[in-house]
This record gives structure tokens, C-alpha cells and sequence, in this order.
């Protein structure tokens, strides 16, 4: 019997099967292609989760544009991708320091199309999140200058709870000098620190330099706004509140609740005067200041409720006039000292109620003595954080 000749039918079968070998070589390199997207992407979200964290944890609000930003450095294109940023992540919606990034892109179909109309995605998601290494009760904003916080003279401070934070990157941002004694858990400045007084930390080590710094905790506080001239004060002794040219208190004054506008002039507060107000705000603008005489008794409190709640002392964010507080030793006042763009000269031997006295401006100077507290949640206002390292969830 003749041998049948299979050559032909090998090469036929081989010919017919030839579109479903390129067709899954095709498939193997697509998906393969894609699994690297799916890398880059994720190297695109860590980034993103990474930048909006830091950026919450220095108190901006601009957490999805940093973040964006971060992605298209490094993969993300808006062309083809679209991304979503939470803050806090929907991953660890308890975690309020967390930041989520989710990207998602949709992919080309080359072979995969002669199959399949349906779309392709890959999807990268990353979740960041900083510890808060503790709470500020001081904390000098500038971002630059020298002895942004400066301890001096013969002062005491004792912060319990609660630490003193130095946003500025100067050698000496961190100031402690001559009889100066200050006793904290510990101290944080992005720059460096001085010490040349008394220095009791009881929380960590050493002062900690070179740190992330802490953003205007206040930036989104709404400023209070005046109607019409500002008028005289007048010679009463009880005071109203209103929008006033400036400030002169002498003798006995009592003050109601409400916001005090100081429009250009000066808050002063005269020897042996006696000024008392519970709820109160000073809201000082158009280059006002503030100046207290060491002998008068001062007993203010801010508004525990509303917009204004915890805020004693509030200085227009282009006001540059300075404040300094001072009086007796059994002077009170509590609240926020906020001066974002002034310095602060605390010279009084006093603090709030309870220790709850907070004090956020550009530069701080100290040279009084006195106890502040960190828990002044009864007073109306909450705590400074002071962030700590970022870290990209496992």
C-alpha cells in the first residue's frame, strides 16, 4: 500500500492555524504592555498620595493640585487618564492626615480589538498618611527670618502638652538665650535652633532642626469685615462693640460681647487700668497695634461659639502693625493671639484661663513667665499640629 504524504496537510494546518498563533502572541505582548502601565500608574499614585500628603500635612488646602502635579511627573497624562484625590482616603476614612490618589487610564486595543469592542482599563490607587508629632500652643510662621521664636531675658515658660514650632529656615530660627528658661516637651524648627539659656525638653532628646513645616493653621479663617467710618470710643466704661478709629483703656472698662475692629490706629492699655470681657475679639487692620502697660489687669476671654470662637486677638492678614501683651500677674486672657504677617511680644508673667493661651504670628518674642496648657477645647479652640514623616500605606 502507497505511504500517505502528510507534508501538504501540515502546512495547511500550520497556514489555518498561523492568525490564532499571531493573534495570542499579539494578546501576550498587550497584556504585557499593559501590566507596565499598571506600574507606571502605580509609581504615578504613590507620587500623588505622597505629594498631597505633604502638602496636608504643611496645612495648604491645594492637596489635588500638588498632587496632579506629582502624577504627570511621573506618568500621569490627562490625554488618557483621569484622576481622583480624598482627602481623607476612602481607604482609611478615620485616618484625617490621610490622602488617597486614584488613576485610572484607559488602554489602546491593538489585536485585542479584532476580538472585542469592549473597554480596556487599568486602575492604580495609593493612600499616604503623616503621624502628628505633636501640638504647637507657639508656632512663628516666617518662613526666613532670624529668632522667628526668641526666648530672652530673665523669662520662665512652661508648656504642658504642648510645644513651640519655628517655620523658618534661619540658623537661629529657634532662639533661647541669656537667663531664659523654657521647659516643653520638645521643640521643632525647619531651620536651627540657638540655645543658649535653660532648656528642659521632656519628650524627646534634642531639639528637633530641619523639620516639615507647619502650615497657617488659620488661613481659611474668614476676617471680620467693617461698615462705614470708624467712629470715636467715647468716655464710657462700658463698651460696646464696633468698628472703631482706635483703642484707649483707662481707668475701669467693661466690654461686651462682640468684635472689636481697630481701623488704623492703636489698641493701648494705660497703667493701673482695669479692663474686663468675656467673649470678646479684637480684629486689628490698616496698620493698627496693640501696646499694654505692665501695670494694668486685664481679664478677657474669647467667644467660646461661632466663626470667631477661641480667637482673643486677630491681625489683618496684610497688617504688619505688631502686638504686644502685657500686665500684671494676675492678668488673664484667653484665647488665640493669631498675627499672621505681625510679631508678637509676650511680656506679661500671665496665660488664659487654665493655662489656655495660643499664639500663631509671624515671629514670636518672649520674655515673660507663665504655664500654658494644651487642652483648650472648653476655651473654643483646638490644637496646633505639628505634622510628622509621610508614609505610602503597604
Amino acid at each position: 500500500m502507497p505511504k500517505l504524504d502528510n507534508r501538504g496537510a501540515v502546512a495547511v494546518i500550520i497556514a489555518l492555524a498561523m492568525p490564532l498563533i499571531i493573534a495570542g502572541a499579539g494578546f501576550g505582548v498587550e497584556v504585557g504592555y499593559w501590566r507596565f502601565d499598571q506600574v507606571r500608574l502605580q509609581q504615578a499614585a504613590d507620587a500623588a498620595a505622597f505629594a498631597g500628603a505633604v502638602v496636608k500635612r504643611a496645612g495648604h488646602a491645594n492637596v489635588t493640585d500638588a498632587a496632579t502635579i506629582a502624577a504627570t511627573s511621573n506618568g500621569y497624562t490627562s490625554a488618557s487618564d483621569t484622576i481622583t484625590i480624598n482627602a481623607p482616603s476612602t481607604a482609611t476614612p478615620g485616618d484625617p492626615n490621610s490622602v488617597e490618589a486614584v488613576i485610572t487610564r484607559t488602554e489602546t486595543k491593538l489585536f485585542i480589538g479584532l476580538f472585542t469592542n469592549k473597554p480596556t482599563t487599568v486602575i492604580a490607587s495609593s493612600t499616604a498618611s503623616f503621624a502628628t508629632a505633636a501640638n504647637a500652643c507657639i508656632l512663628a510662621l516666617s518662613p526666613s527670618a532670624s529668632k522667628a521664636a526668641n526666648f530672652a531675658g530673665n523669662s520662665s515658660l512652661t508648656l504642658d502638652g504642648c510645644t513651640v514650632m519655628s517655620d523658618s529656615i534661619a540658623s537661629d530660627a529657634l532662639n533661647v538665650q541669656g537667663s531664659a528658661d523654657v521647659t516643653v516637651p520638645c521643640m521643632y524648627a525647619v531651620g536651627g535652633a540657638s540655645l543658649g539659656g535653660t532648656t528642659n525638653l521632656t519628650a524627646c532628646p534634642a531639639v528637633e532642626t530641619s523639620q516639615p513645616p507647619v502650615g497657617d493653621p488659620y488661613s481659611a479663617l474668614v476676617m471680620p469685615t467693617d461698615s462705614g467710618s470708624c467712629k470715636n470710643q467715647g468716655n464710657g466704661a462700658t463698651l460696646n462693640a464696633g468698628h472703631y478709629c482706635s483703642l484707649s483703656f483707662k481707668n475701669n472698662i467693661s466690654l461686651n460681647p462682640g468684635v472689636y475692629i481697630v481701623d488704623g490706629g492703636s489698641l493701648s492699655v494705660n497703667a493701673n487700668a482695669n479692663v474686663s470681657g468675656s467673649g470678646v475679639t479684637f480684629y486689628l487692620e490698616n496698620g493698627a497695634s496693640v501696646s499694654m502697660n505692665g501695670n494694668s489687669d486685664l481679664q478677657l476671654s474669647a467667644p467660646t461659639t461661632g466663626i470667631y470662637a477661641g480667637f482673643l486677638f486677630i491681625d489683618d492678614r496684610s497688617n504688619t502693625g505688631g502686638i504686644t501683651i502685657n500686665g500684671d500677674s494676675t492678668s488673664s486672657m484667653t484665647g488665640i493671639i493669631y498675627a499672621p504677617d505681625a510679631s508678637v511680644s509676650y511680656i506679661g508673667n500671665f496665660a488664659g484661663t487654665n493655662g489656655c493661651t495660643q499664639i500663631v504670628a509671624r515671629t514670636i518674642s518672649w520674655s515673660g513667665s507663665t504655664q500654658f496648657n494644651d487642652d483648650c477645647s472648653a476655651a473654643g479652640f483646638g490644637k496646633v499640629q505639628v505634622g510628622g514623616l509621610v508614609r505610602l500605606s503597604a
